[in-house]
Protein backbone atom coordinates (compact mmCIF):
# COMPACT_ATOMS: atom_id res chain seq x y z
CA UNK A 1 0.00 0.00 0.00
CA UNK A 2 1.38 3.47 -0.87
CA UNK A 3 2.50 5.60 2.04
CA UNK A 4 -0.25 7.91 3.27
CA UNK A 5 0.29 11.55 2.29
CA UNK A 6 -1.23 14.68 3.76
CA UNK A 7 -3.46 16.74 1.48
CA UNK A 8 -3.19 20.55 1.61
CA UNK A 9 -5.15 23.36 -0.01
CA UNK A 10 -3.47 25.77 -2.37
CA UNK A 11 -3.24 29.41 -1.28
CA UNK A 12 -5.94 30.32 -3.84
CA UNK A 13 -8.27 27.63 -2.49
CA UNK A 14 -7.64 28.73 1.10
CA UNK A 15 -8.52 32.28 0.20
CA UNK A 16 -11.78 31.24 -1.51
CA UNK A 17 -12.89 29.12 1.45
CA UNK A 18 -12.06 31.94 3.89
CA UNK A 19 -14.02 34.56 1.96
CA UNK A 20 -17.10 32.47 1.15
CA UNK A 21 -20.09 33.13 3.41
CA UNK A 22 -22.66 30.36 3.36
CA UNK A 23 -26.25 31.46 3.86
CA UNK A 24 -29.74 30.60 2.70
CA UNK A 25 -28.98 32.67 -0.40
CA UNK A 26 -25.65 31.22 -1.44
CA UNK A 27 -23.46 29.84 -2.73
CA UNK A 28 -26.06 28.52 -5.13
CA UNK A 29 -29.73 28.22 -4.28
CA UNK A 30 -29.42 24.85 -2.52
CA UNK A 31 -30.79 25.70 0.92
CA UNK A 32 -33.73 27.80 -0.20
CA UNK A 33 -34.77 25.14 -2.71
CA UNK A 34 -34.28 22.31 -0.22
CA UNK A 35 -36.74 24.15 2.03
CA UNK A 36 -39.34 23.85 -0.73
CA UNK A 37 -39.12 20.09 -0.90
CA UNK A 38 -39.24 19.79 2.91
CA UNK A 39 -42.38 21.96 2.87
CA UNK A 40 -43.86 19.65 0.23
CA UNK A 41 -43.34 16.64 2.53
CA UNK A 42 -44.80 18.43 5.54
CA UNK A 43 -45.90 16.19 8.41
CA UNK A 44 -47.83 13.64 6.36
CA UNK A 45 -45.56 13.17 3.37
CA UNK A 46 -46.64 12.74 -0.24
CA UNK A 47 -47.69 9.64 -2.21
CA UNK A 48 -45.09 8.19 -4.54
CA UNK A 49 -45.18 5.98 -7.61
CA UNK A 50 -45.17 2.22 -7.16
CA UNK A 51 -41.89 1.24 -8.81
CA UNK A 52 -39.42 4.13 -8.70
CA UNK A 53 -41.05 5.81 -5.66
CA UNK A 54 -41.09 9.16 -7.45
CA UNK A 55 -43.12 12.26 -6.59
CA UNK A 56 -46.66 12.44 -8.03
CA UNK A 57 -46.81 13.86 -11.56
CA UNK A 58 -49.70 16.14 -10.57
CA UNK A 59 -47.44 18.12 -8.19
CA UNK A 60 -44.31 18.43 -10.32
CA UNK A 61 -45.25 21.45 -12.44
CA UNK A 62 -46.27 23.51 -9.40
CA UNK A 63 -43.13 22.57 -7.47
CA UNK A 64 -41.04 23.51 -10.51
CA UNK A 65 -42.46 27.04 -10.48
CA UNK A 66 -41.52 27.45 -6.81
CA UNK A 67 -37.84 26.64 -7.33
CA UNK A 68 -35.11 29.17 -7.98
CA UNK A 69 -34.31 27.55 -11.32
CA UNK A 70 -37.65 26.57 -12.87
CA UNK A 71 -37.06 24.80 -16.15
CA UNK A 72 -39.08 25.26 -19.31
CA UNK A 73 -40.32 22.00 -20.83
CA UNK A 74 -42.24 21.27 -23.99
CA UNK A 75 -43.29 17.75 -23.09
CA UNK A 76 -46.83 16.38 -23.02
CA UNK A 77 -46.43 14.25 -19.89
CA UNK A 78 -43.31 15.29 -17.97
CA UNK A 79 -42.26 13.00 -15.13
CA UNK A 80 -39.90 13.63 -12.21
CA UNK A 81 -36.85 12.88 -14.35
CA UNK A 82 -37.96 15.63 -16.76
CA UNK A 83 -37.36 18.22 -14.01
CA UNK A 84 -33.62 17.90 -13.23
CA UNK A 85 -33.66 20.16 -10.16
CA UNK A 86 -36.62 18.34 -8.61
CA UNK A 87 -34.87 15.04 -9.35
CA UNK A 88 -31.70 16.41 -7.73
CA UNK A 89 -33.51 17.60 -4.61
CA UNK A 90 -35.31 14.25 -4.35
CA UNK A 91 -31.91 12.53 -4.40
CA UNK A 92 -30.65 14.79 -1.60
CA UNK A 93 -33.71 14.35 0.61
CA UNK A 94 -33.32 10.56 0.32
CA UNK A 95 -29.51 10.48 0.60
CA UNK A 96 -29.59 12.72 3.68
CA UNK A 97 -32.01 10.37 5.44
CA UNK A 98 -34.44 13.23 6.05
CA UNK A 99 -36.92 11.64 3.66
CA UNK A 100 -37.76 7.93 3.61
CA UNK A 101 -40.28 5.64 1.96
CA UNK A 102 -43.05 4.28 4.18
CA UNK A 103 -46.25 2.34 3.55
CA UNK A 104 -47.16 -0.73 1.55
CA UNK A 105 -47.68 -1.61 -2.11
CA UNK A 106 -49.33 1.18 -4.09
CA UNK A 107 -49.87 3.22 -0.91
CA UNK A 108 -46.22 4.14 -0.33
CA UNK A 109 -45.40 7.71 0.67
CA UNK A 110 -42.25 9.79 0.92
CA UNK A 111 -42.27 11.04 4.50
CA UNK A 112 -39.86 13.07 6.58
CA UNK A 113 -37.99 11.60 9.54
CA UNK A 114 -39.10 13.87 12.45
CA UNK A 115 -35.96 13.38 14.57
CA UNK A 116 -33.69 14.34 11.67
CA UNK A 117 -35.86 17.33 10.74
CA UNK A 118 -35.47 18.63 14.29
CA UNK A 119 -31.69 18.22 14.11
CA UNK A 120 -31.65 19.85 10.68
CA UNK A 121 -33.43 22.95 11.94
CA UNK A 122 -30.77 23.46 14.64
CA UNK A 123 -27.89 23.51 12.16
CA UNK A 124 -26.30 26.67 10.81
CA UNK A 125 -26.63 27.32 7.05
CA UNK A 126 -23.00 26.22 6.61
CA UNK A 127 -23.70 22.97 8.48
CA UNK A 128 -26.83 22.35 6.43
CA UNK A 129 -24.96 23.03 3.19
CA UNK A 130 -22.08 20.67 3.96
CA UNK A 131 -24.46 18.05 5.37
CA UNK A 132 -26.14 17.88 1.97
CA UNK A 133 -22.75 17.84 0.26
CA UNK A 134 -21.73 14.88 2.42
CA UNK A 135 -25.02 13.12 1.63
CA UNK A 136 -24.39 13.61 -2.09
CA UNK A 137 -20.77 12.55 -1.80
CA UNK A 138 -21.19 9.50 0.44
CA UNK A 139 -24.62 8.21 -0.57
CA UNK A 140 -25.57 9.84 -3.87
CA UNK A 141 -26.44 7.18 -6.43
CA UNK A 142 -28.48 6.74 -9.59
CA UNK A 143 -30.22 3.87 -7.76
CA UNK A 144 -31.97 6.37 -5.46
CA UNK A 145 -33.68 7.76 -8.54
CA UNK A 146 -34.69 4.32 -9.74
CA UNK A 147 -32.08 4.37 -12.49
CA UNK A 148 -29.73 1.57 -13.45
CA UNK A 149 -26.63 1.57 -11.30
CA UNK A 150 -23.25 2.31 -12.80
CA UNK A 151 -20.32 0.10 -11.92
CA UNK A 152 -16.83 0.84 -10.71
CA UNK A 153 -15.35 2.59 -7.70
CA UNK A 154 -16.59 6.14 -7.24
CA UNK A 155 -18.34 5.87 -10.61
CA UNK A 156 -21.32 8.15 -9.94
CA UNK A 157 -19.07 10.79 -8.40
CA UNK A 158 -16.24 10.25 -10.87
CA UNK A 159 -18.62 10.87 -13.75
CA UNK A 160 -19.63 14.23 -12.29
CA UNK A 161 -16.19 15.25 -11.06
CA UNK A 162 -14.47 14.35 -14.31
CA UNK A 163 -17.00 16.38 -16.27
CA UNK A 164 -16.47 19.41 -14.04
CA UNK A 165 -12.68 19.14 -14.05
CA UNK A 166 -12.68 19.13 -17.87
CA UNK A 167 -14.96 22.17 -18.19
CA UNK A 168 -13.17 25.09 -19.88
CA UNK A 169 -12.60 27.98 -17.50
CA UNK A 170 -14.66 30.26 -19.75
CA UNK A 171 -17.46 27.69 -19.92
CA UNK A 172 -18.90 25.35 -22.51
CA UNK A 173 -21.51 26.13 -25.16
CA UNK A 174 -24.05 23.30 -25.36
CA UNK A 175 -27.23 24.30 -27.22
CA UNK A 176 -27.01 23.72 -30.95
CA UNK A 177 -24.38 20.98 -30.64
CA UNK A 178 -26.33 17.70 -30.85
CA UNK A 179 -23.37 15.66 -29.65
CA UNK A 180 -22.91 17.74 -26.51
CA UNK A 181 -26.65 17.89 -25.88
CA UNK A 182 -26.99 14.11 -26.04
CA UNK A 183 -23.87 13.39 -23.97
CA UNK A 184 -25.01 15.79 -21.27
CA UNK A 185 -27.98 13.54 -20.48
CA UNK A 186 -25.57 10.80 -19.43
CA UNK A 187 -22.32 12.57 -18.57
CA UNK A 188 -22.73 13.88 -15.99
CA UNK A 189 -26.52 13.44 -16.34
CA UNK A 190 -29.15 16.17 -16.06
CA UNK A 191 -29.79 15.67 -12.33
CA UNK A 192 -26.04 15.77 -11.60
CA UNK A 193 -25.75 18.98 -13.59
CA UNK A 194 -28.66 20.41 -11.61
CA UNK A 195 -26.85 19.50 -8.39
CA UNK A 196 -23.75 21.35 -9.58
CA UNK A 197 -25.93 24.41 -10.11
CA UNK A 198 -27.81 24.07 -6.81
CA UNK A 199 -24.54 23.91 -4.87
CA UNK A 200 -23.24 26.97 -6.74
CA UNK A 201 -20.45 25.05 -8.47
CA UNK A 202 -21.54 26.15 -11.95
CA UNK A 203 -23.77 28.77 -13.53
CA UNK A 204 -26.11 27.59 -16.26
CA UNK A 205 -27.80 29.62 -18.96
CA UNK A 206 -30.99 27.97 -20.15
CA UNK A 207 -32.16 27.95 -23.74
CA UNK A 208 -35.61 27.54 -25.29
CA UNK A 209 -36.43 23.85 -25.79
CA UNK A 210 -37.81 22.52 -29.05
CA UNK A 211 -41.35 21.16 -29.18
CA UNK A 212 -41.47 17.74 -27.56
CA UNK A 213 -38.12 18.30 -25.83
CA UNK A 214 -37.07 18.79 -22.22
CA UNK A 215 -34.50 20.98 -20.46
CA UNK A 216 -32.38 22.97 -22.90
CA UNK A 217 -28.95 23.97 -21.59
CA UNK A 218 -27.36 26.83 -23.51
CA UNK A 219 -24.07 27.12 -21.61
CA UNK A 220 -22.29 25.90 -18.44
CA UNK A 221 -19.61 27.91 -16.65
CA UNK A 222 -17.64 26.78 -13.56
CA UNK A 223 -17.54 29.17 -10.60
CA UNK A 224 -14.50 29.95 -8.46
CA UNK A 225 -16.31 28.35 -5.52
CA UNK A 226 -16.98 25.23 -7.56
CA UNK A 227 -13.35 24.99 -8.59
CA UNK A 228 -12.14 25.35 -4.99
CA UNK A 229 -14.52 22.69 -3.66
CA UNK A 230 -14.49 20.14 -6.44
CA UNK A 231 -10.84 20.36 -7.45
CA UNK A 232 -9.81 19.88 -3.81
CA UNK A 233 -12.14 16.96 -3.17
CA UNK A 234 -11.16 15.47 -6.54
CA UNK A 235 -7.54 15.46 -5.35
CA UNK A 236 -8.50 13.83 -2.04
CA UNK A 237 -10.60 11.30 -3.92
CA UNK A 238 -7.66 10.26 -6.11
CA UNK A 239 -5.34 10.12 -3.12
CA UNK A 240 -7.75 7.92 -1.14
CA UNK A 241 -8.20 5.53 -4.06
CA UNK A 242 -4.43 5.24 -4.55
CA UNK A 243 -3.91 4.46 -0.86
CA UNK A 244 -6.71 1.89 -0.55
CA UNK A 245 -6.76 0.30 -4.01
CA UNK A 246 -6.33 -3.46 -3.91
CA UNK A 247 -7.24 -3.98 -0.26
CA UNK A 248 -10.69 -4.98 1.01
CA UNK A 249 -11.93 -1.41 1.47
CA UNK A 250 -15.42 -1.04 0.00
CA UNK A 251 -16.45 1.82 -2.27
CA UNK A 252 -18.67 3.16 0.53
CA UNK A 253 -15.73 3.11 2.95
CA UNK A 254 -13.50 4.89 0.42
CA UNK A 255 -16.11 7.60 -0.08
CA UNK A 256 -16.45 8.14 3.67
CA UNK A 257 -12.68 8.19 4.14
CA UNK A 258 -12.22 10.72 1.34
CA UNK A 259 -14.89 13.04 2.71
CA UNK A 260 -13.50 12.77 6.25
CA UNK A 261 -10.01 13.67 5.05
CA UNK A 262 -11.31 16.57 2.96
CA UNK A 263 -13.37 17.87 5.91
CA UNK A 264 -10.34 17.92 8.22
CA UNK A 265 -8.49 20.17 5.78
CA UNK A 266 -11.35 22.46 4.69
CA UNK A 267 -13.41 22.89 7.84
CA UNK A 268 -10.96 25.26 9.61
CA UNK A 269 -11.44 27.79 6.79
CA UNK A 270 -15.26 27.75 6.94
CA UNK A 271 -16.94 29.66 9.73
CA UNK A 272 -20.09 28.22 11.32
CA UNK A 273 -19.31 24.69 10.13
CA UNK A 274 -18.77 22.60 13.24
CA UNK A 275 -20.84 19.49 12.55
CA UNK A 276 -22.87 17.71 9.89
CA UNK A 277 -26.20 15.96 10.03
CA UNK A 278 -25.60 12.29 10.79
CA UNK A 279 -28.53 9.88 10.52
CA UNK A 280 -28.67 7.72 13.65
CA UNK A 281 -27.86 4.05 13.34
CA UNK A 282 -31.05 2.03 13.16
CA UNK A 283 -31.67 -0.26 16.16
CA UNK A 284 -31.57 -4.02 15.68
CA UNK A 285 -35.04 -5.47 15.05
CA UNK A 286 -35.23 -8.67 17.05
CA UNK A 287 -39.03 -9.14 16.75
CA UNK A 288 -40.81 -11.75 14.65
CA UNK A 289 -40.98 -10.74 10.98
CA UNK A 290 -43.87 -11.91 8.81
CA UNK A 291 -42.97 -12.01 5.12
CA UNK A 292 -44.85 -13.02 1.99
CA UNK A 293 -42.80 -14.77 -0.69
CA UNK A 294 -44.23 -14.94 -4.20
CA UNK A 295 -43.26 -16.95 -7.26
CA UNK A 296 -45.70 -16.28 -10.09
CA UNK A 297 -49.20 -17.04 -8.79
CA UNK A 298 -47.88 -19.10 -5.90
CA UNK A 299 -47.05 -17.55 -2.57
CA UNK A 300 -46.13 -18.48 0.99
CA UNK A 301 -46.14 -16.60 4.29
CA UNK A 302 -43.30 -17.21 6.70
CA UNK A 303 -42.70 -15.96 10.22
CA UNK A 304 -39.14 -15.79 11.52
CA UNK A 305 -37.20 -13.90 14.15
CA UNK A 306 -35.05 -10.88 13.44
CA UNK A 307 -32.30 -12.95 15.04
CA UNK A 308 -32.43 -15.37 12.08
CA UNK A 309 -29.53 -15.27 9.66
CA UNK A 310 -30.21 -14.82 5.95
CA UNK A 311 -28.96 -18.39 5.52
CA UNK A 312 -31.84 -19.54 7.73
CA UNK A 313 -34.19 -17.24 5.80
CA UNK A 314 -33.06 -18.76 2.50
CA UNK A 315 -33.53 -22.28 3.84
CA UNK A 316 -37.08 -21.39 5.00
CA UNK A 317 -38.00 -19.98 1.57
CA UNK A 318 -36.66 -22.99 -0.29
CA UNK A 319 -38.38 -25.41 2.07
CA UNK A 320 -41.68 -23.54 1.66
CA UNK A 321 -41.51 -24.02 -2.12
CA UNK A 322 -40.13 -27.58 -1.95
CA UNK A 323 -36.82 -26.56 -3.52
CA UNK A 324 -33.54 -28.21 -2.68
CA UNK A 325 -30.88 -25.99 -1.15
CA UNK A 326 -28.20 -26.97 -3.65
CA UNK A 327 -27.20 -23.70 -5.35
CA UNK A 328 -25.81 -20.25 -4.54
CA UNK A 329 -28.14 -17.37 -3.74
CA UNK A 330 -28.33 -13.68 -2.96
CA UNK A 331 -30.80 -11.27 -1.36
CA UNK A 332 -31.23 -7.90 -3.09
CA UNK A 333 -33.02 -4.93 -1.50
CA UNK A 334 -33.04 -1.12 -1.27
CA UNK A 335 -32.03 0.37 2.08
CA UNK A 336 -33.65 3.36 3.79
CA UNK A 337 -31.71 5.76 1.52
CA UNK A 338 -32.87 3.98 -1.62
CA UNK A 339 -29.45 2.42 -2.26
CA UNK A 340 -29.39 -1.10 -3.68
CA UNK A 341 -27.80 -3.62 -1.31
CA UNK A 342 -26.78 -7.25 -1.69
CA UNK A 343 -26.40 -10.01 0.91
CA UNK A 344 -24.56 -12.91 -0.68
CA UNK A 345 -23.95 -16.60 -0.14
CA UNK A 346 -20.57 -17.12 1.60
CA UNK A 347 -19.17 -18.78 -1.54
CA UNK A 348 -19.58 -15.50 -3.45
CA UNK A 349 -17.00 -12.70 -3.25
CA UNK A 350 -18.92 -9.66 -2.01
CA UNK A 351 -19.66 -9.04 1.66
CA UNK A 352 -21.89 -9.00 3.65
CA UNK A 353 -22.59 -12.72 3.68
CA UNK A 354 -25.84 -14.52 4.45
CA UNK A 355 -24.34 -16.61 7.25
CA UNK A 356 -23.11 -13.53 9.14
CA UNK A 357 -26.05 -11.13 8.58
CA UNK A 358 -29.31 -11.31 10.49
CA UNK A 359 -32.71 -10.18 9.30
CA UNK A 360 -32.90 -7.61 12.10
CA UNK A 361 -29.76 -5.86 10.80
CA UNK A 362 -31.36 -4.30 7.72
CA UNK A 363 -34.15 -2.15 9.19
CA UNK A 364 -37.15 -3.81 7.56
CA UNK A 365 -40.47 -1.97 7.42
CA UNK A 366 -43.99 -2.96 6.45
CA UNK A 367 -44.19 -2.78 2.66
CA UNK A 368 -40.47 -3.29 2.07
CA UNK A 369 -39.63 -5.57 -0.84
CA UNK A 370 -36.56 -7.61 -1.68
CA UNK A 371 -35.57 -10.25 -4.21
CA UNK A 372 -34.32 -13.70 -3.24
CA UNK A 373 -32.21 -14.70 -6.24
CA UNK A 374 -31.54 -18.44 -6.26
CA UNK A 375 -29.43 -20.58 -8.60
CA UNK A 376 -27.22 -18.43 -10.84
CA UNK A 377 -27.80 -20.88 -13.68
CA UNK A 378 -31.59 -21.21 -13.73
CA UNK A 379 -32.05 -17.73 -12.17
CA UNK A 380 -35.06 -18.22 -9.90
CA UNK A 381 -36.41 -14.93 -8.50
CA UNK A 382 -38.66 -14.92 -5.45
CA UNK A 383 -40.35 -11.64 -4.50
CA UNK A 384 -40.18 -11.06 -0.74
CA UNK A 385 -42.62 -8.58 0.82
CA UNK A 386 -42.37 -7.63 4.49
CA UNK A 387 -45.78 -7.45 6.19
CA UNK A 388 -44.86 -7.10 9.88
CA UNK A 389 -41.66 -6.65 11.87
CA UNK A 390 -42.89 -7.26 15.40
CA UNK A 391 -45.60 -9.90 15.09
CA UNK A 392 -46.84 -12.25 17.81
CA UNK A 393 -47.66 -15.17 15.50
CA UNK A 394 -44.83 -17.40 16.81
CA UNK A 395 -42.16 -17.33 19.48
CA UNK A 396 -39.56 -16.85 16.74
CA UNK A 397 -37.39 -19.76 17.86
CA UNK A 398 -37.62 -21.34 14.36
CA UNK A 399 -38.96 -20.11 11.00
CA UNK A 400 -42.60 -21.14 10.57
CA UNK A 401 -44.63 -21.42 7.36
CA UNK A 402 -47.94 -19.69 8.14
CA UNK A 403 -49.78 -20.00 4.81
CA UNK A 404 -49.42 -21.65 1.41
CA UNK A 405 -51.27 -20.64 -1.76
CA UNK A 406 -50.79 -22.11 -5.22
CA UNK A 407 -48.67 -24.94 -6.51
CA UNK A 408 -44.94 -24.40 -6.33
CA UNK A 409 -43.07 -24.54 -9.66
CA UNK A 410 -40.89 -27.57 -10.30
CA UNK A 411 -37.26 -26.87 -9.55
CA UNK A 412 -36.09 -29.38 -12.15
CA UNK A 413 -38.90 -29.90 -14.72
CA UNK A 414 -38.62 -32.84 -17.09
CA UNK A 415 -37.99 -31.11 -20.41
CA UNK A 416 -37.74 -34.46 -22.27
CA UNK A 417 -41.54 -34.49 -22.54
CA UNK A 418 -41.42 -31.40 -24.78
CA UNK A 419 -39.39 -33.09 -27.55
Amino acid sequence: MPEKTTFTLSSVQQDIFKKQTISQNGPGTLLQDFKKILALLGEKGVPVSGVKKHLPMAQLAELNTQLSHPVTLKLKRPVQKSYPHINALYLLVRASGIGKIAGTGKKCRLVSEPSLVQLWQKLTPAEQYFSLFEAWWCRGSDAILGERESFGAFDYLARTLNYFIKLPEKGAQIAGDRGKENRLRYTPGHHSLALLELFGFVTIQDGEPEQGKGWCVKSITPTDWGKAVLESIYAVNRQTMDETWGDETSVEEMKAAAFKEWTKVVQPYCTDWNTTLTPPEAPFQKGVHVVKISMGKSWRKIALSGESTFDAFAEAILRAFDFGNDHLYQFIYSDSYGLKKYISHPALEEKPFTDATRLGNISCYAGMEMIFFFDFGDCWEFLVQVEETDADTTDGSEPVILERRGKAPEQYPDYDDEW
